[in-house]
């Protein structure tokens, strides 16, 4: 009994000792998974901002792209107006007819009236039959001025001051319906296919540019304008067809403003 009550005692102190020391180590435990777990949350917060600001960023880098875009094509718009403005300077200044005068009409003479006249004949009653007059009808006179006129207007639409080259193309259109044979018809079908071309409609503006080849090959235009059926050729990748088209201006009009871009065009392919 004795050692039994001695053993008792021990065994409370022990368990009194024992529990200060035990306690703090759990305290310890707790604070360690607390820090780190501080530590975890604050590395995502830091992530998650470097993820909004590369967002941020992005948005930024796509807004720059679109206005550099945008001002890529304007600065295309520019140039082909430019161009455009050159050319009808040019054009102006080297190809276009000056107003024809007015024709006047011949004033009759007694000599021309008796030639176009045939005696009459004497019918078997002996009634003079009616009179026969020969006189060809006059043809109404062509009137320049007004298709000057109307050309002009249809050039003027095409100009970088108005820039309506739907409307200018559909102008000329018209014109070369009306006048097929006058000698502005060769510029007016030059000129559609200029309409067509700062336009981009590529396919029309060949057809345009194709039918000043067939139709006007010795006009001052033929040159220009197989130049731009070279253009529209490799525009289309037909690299073949746009040096055949830059060969024949070099062959065909060496001398024209033309040769020397289509010469600068062959550069481009190599030997």
């Amino acid at each position: 009994m004795k050692s039994l009550r001695s053993i008792v005692p021990i065994s409370l102190g022990l368990l009194v000792v024992t529990l200060p020391v035990t306690a703090p180590a759990a305290e310890g435990s707790f604070t360690q998974r607390l820090e780190l777990l501080e530590r975890r949350a604050g590395r995502v917060t830091e992530l998650t901002l470097q993820l909004d600001e590369m967002r941020r960023e992005n948005r930024q880098l796509r807004g720059e792209i679109e206005r550099l875009g945008y001002e890529i094509e304007q600065l295309k718009r520019k140039q082909r107006d430019i161009y455009l403005d050159i050319d009808q300077r040019i054009s102006t200044l080297r190809s276009e007819p000056a107003p024809a005068p007015a024709a006047t009409a011949p004033a009759p003479s007694a000599t021309s009236d008796q030639t176009a006249r045939v005696p009459a004949p004497v019918a078997p009653s002996g009634t003079p039959a009616p009179v026969t007059d020969l006189t060809p009808e006059p043809t109404a006179p062509v009137d320049r001025a007004q298709i000057q006129a109307e050309y002009q207007a249809a050039y003027a639409l095409l100009s970088p001051q108005q820039k309506r080259y739907a409307e200018s193309a559909k102008a000329f259109e018209s014109f070369l319906e009306k006048y097929p044979q006058d000698e502005l018809a060769a510029n007016a079908q030059y000129w559609l296919g200029e309409a067509h071309y700062v336009s981009q409609r590529n396919a029309a503006a060949l057809a345009a540019f194709e039918k000043v080849m067939s139709d006007h090959p010795k006009s001052t235009k033929a040159p220009g304008a197989l130049f731009k059926i070279g253009r529209l050729h490799q525009a289309a990748g037909k690299r073949a067809d746009a040096r055949s088209a830059y060969e024949r201006v070099l062959k065909d009009y060496p001398n024209s403003p033309a040769a020397g871009l289509a010469r600068q065009r062959l550069k481009q392919f190599g030997p």
